[in-house]
């Protein structure tokens, strides 16, 4: 009996790890999708503004449970690499603004808070799992994608890499 479980539980595993897709999203080296959306206070935000910078897509819902968990995490990480070299861009994925605004003011967030709500960001950029986490190179390049929960010692790699090579 114990066998069998075990068979099941594995052919389980297989089959939900075959259906994700972990080759997805926009391949590195490809120019990243422009975009142009607003914050919460309604300024308008444009990707390939940042062009000479570090820029981190940090694509979030509030029914993530890692999302939740990162935030103040991200909070406090970005108040220390933000620089004129660095950018992170929230990009809340398909949600009403009010999901945006209750994380805003539950987190203190400082960093730019996008809407997304028709989802339209997040398909340019093949965004099927979250948090999903997009950098982009000071040219304005896709430089690597990171699907799960990232903290400050890979950003800070992250940006000391693709800063260098500006």
């Amino acid at each position: 009996m114990n066998a069998i479980r075990l068979i099941s539980l594995l052919t389980t595993l297989l089959l939900l790890n075959g259906c994700q897709n972990n080759q997805g999203g926009i391949s590195r080296g490809v120019t990243a999708p422009d975009f142009e959306t607003t914050d919460l206070q309604g300024v308008a935000y444009k990707l390939s503004n940042y062009k000479g910078k570090v820029v981190m897509l940090y694509f979030w819902a509030d029914w993530c449970p890692a999302c939740r968990k990162e935030f103040p995490e991200t909070q406090a990480y970005y108040q220390k690499l933000k620089s004129d070299q660095f950018e992170l861009l929230a990009i809340n994925v398909a949600q009403p603004r009010q999901a945006s605004e209750e994380f805003y003011r539950k987190y203190k967030a400082t960093f730019p808070m996008l809407l997304d709500t028709t989802g339209s960001i997040s398909k340019q950029y093949g965004v099927e799992e979250l948090p999903t986490n997009y950098f982009i190179d000071p040219e304005g390049k896709v430089a690597r994608r990171i699907v799960g929960w990232i903290g400050e010692p890979q950003v800070r790699v992250m940006i000391n890499q693709l800063a260098k090579n500006k």
